[in-house]
């Protein structure tokens, strides 16, 4: 079974500077919460987060700045990120793809996602500079 976990909020700031926060590998650091991380912004460009205790790599599959780039960790495992233009700033929406049937995964995944989205809403409150 694969379940499907959507994370979207409004967030205040235009596409092309949430673009950067979602994709400079310093900003990723920030917002993404591992201890290390390794983004290569760019078309099949690795990535890698590392924790104490875990760690996990995937690869860029999908790159359309500033609109979507999507992740795949393992074949039952993406994650895509969605930015649409608003007057108001940009809608951005998580999707997030994981193979199991453990409704605690689930819970898990929506929580990490969760968490990503709140971090990046407040790297995006902040000024410029």
């Amino acid at each position: 079974m694969i379940r499907k976990i959507l994370v979207e909020d409004n967030i205040a700031t235009p596409p092309n500077r949430l673009w950067l926060i979602l994709t400079m590998p310093a900003e990723v650091r920030r917002w993404f919460g591992a201890g290390e991380v390794t983004f290569e912004p760019r078309l099949n460009g690795e990535v890698r987060f590392r924790w104490t205790s875990a760690s996990t790599k995937g690869q860029v599959v999908l790159w359309a700045p500033p609109t979507i780039f999507a992740i795949q960790f393992t074949p039952g495992a993406r994650v895509e990120f969605w930015c649409d233009p608003l007057e108001t700033g940009t809608r951005l929406v998580i999707s997030s793809t994981v193979e199991g049937s453990d409704p605690a995964q689930a819970a898990e995944l929506l929580n990490t996602w969760s968490a990503c989205m709140e971090r990046i809403k407040a790297r995006a409150d902040l000024p410029k500079g």
